[in-house]
């Protein structure tokens, strides 16, 4: 399997009662099948994992394999608190024929570095699917590069999926992979770093918002790979005001504000319930995050 292109991670539409909302699921695969990106990462992150139990994972995993319909590379989120909940969803992964699975280290209870590497062995014995291991200390214990890299030399190991947003640590991780000759792709994780993270020799990305705006991840590609290094810059510089937008209101409320601006009727709701003050910072930014959506396109557009 070739770990390379533009993955986005997905947000994951809900009803007003908290439920899966299926039916907005499946557009937004078609949206992704339409864009040609290469692949999805489910139940991920930004798509409030951590509010699922196993039995909406599923719900989630079985609506976008059905939609996708064998064009996209396909990929499980089963990050948890415990490796039991993890190989429980990898499980389901497995069973309905995903290309992967993802994992950040266990969160909440502070693990000692031991007790995240014994994580990673648990799923990668119990779980007979590439292993992509996510490295995102925005909500999960930081991988050291060292214990990064004993991880990947697990044998289901084929990528990483770096989200510190720190460049110096992406450089030396590249650097470390590459003199361990370890097969593990590299795929940047904050979208802020996409250029900056090809020119290092990362394969690729699964962001957020390649979810949202896929066109210009597309066009930063192109314009990257054609060696038109400055345009790809321009471009790159596009999207930070809209992700700035974003990240002012509850996450990741602004990110599905911003999808819903690409008129696929997908709903706004997240799962945890939002304090009255956080409702109405949301419909103080609904607008600027519409507007960023359509500069981005436009200026995208215009190459």
């Amino acid at each position: 399997m070739e770990l390379k292109g533009i993955y986005a991670a997905m947000l994951t539409p809900l009803t007003e009662e908290g439920g899966i909302d299926v039916s907005a699921l499946k557009r937004m695969v078609d949206f992704y099948v339409e864009k040609n990106i290469t692949g999805l990462f489910a139940v991920s992150s930004v798509g409030e994992s951590a509010h699922f139990d196993a039995k909406e994972a599923q719900t989630i995993l079985e609506t976008v394999k059905e939609a996708s319909a064998g064009k996209l590379q396909l990929f499980a989120g089963v990050t948890a608190t415990a490796s039991s909940k993890a190989i429980e969803v990898g499980r389901i992964a497995e069973e309905l024929g995903y290309d992967g699975i993802v994992s950040a280290p266990p969160y909440f209870y502070q693990p000692s570095d031991e007790a995240i590497l014994a994580y990673f062995e648990d799923i990668n014995a119990h779980v007979d699917l590439p292993l992509i291991v996510y490295n995102v200390p925005l909500f999960a214990p930081a991988l050291s590069k060292d214990l990064l890299v004993s991880v990947a030399k697990l044998d289901n190991v084929v990528g990483v999926k770096e989200s510190s947003g720190n460049l110096v640590d992406v450089l030396h991780i590249l650097d470390l992979l590459e003199g361990e000759q370890l097969d593990t792709s590299f795929m940047i994780g904050r979208e802020e770093m996409y250029l900056s993270s090809l020119v290092a020799g990362a394969d690729g990305c699964m962001v957020a918002t390649a979810g949202i705006i896929p066109e210009a991840y597309q066009k930063i590609e192109e314009l990257y790979l054609a060696g038109k290094i400055n345009e790809a810059a321009e471009v790159q510089k596009a999207i930070l005001p809209l992700l700035r937008e974003c990240f002012k209101v509850n996450f990741p409320a602004g990110f599905k504000i911003a999808l819903a601006a690409r008129g696929l009727d997908t709903p706004v709701y997240v799962k945890r319930k939002l304090s009255d003050q956080e409702q109405q910072d949301l419909a103080r930014s609904e607008e600027t995050i519409k507007q960023e959506v359509a500069r981005i396109l436009a200026f995208v557009g215009n190459y």
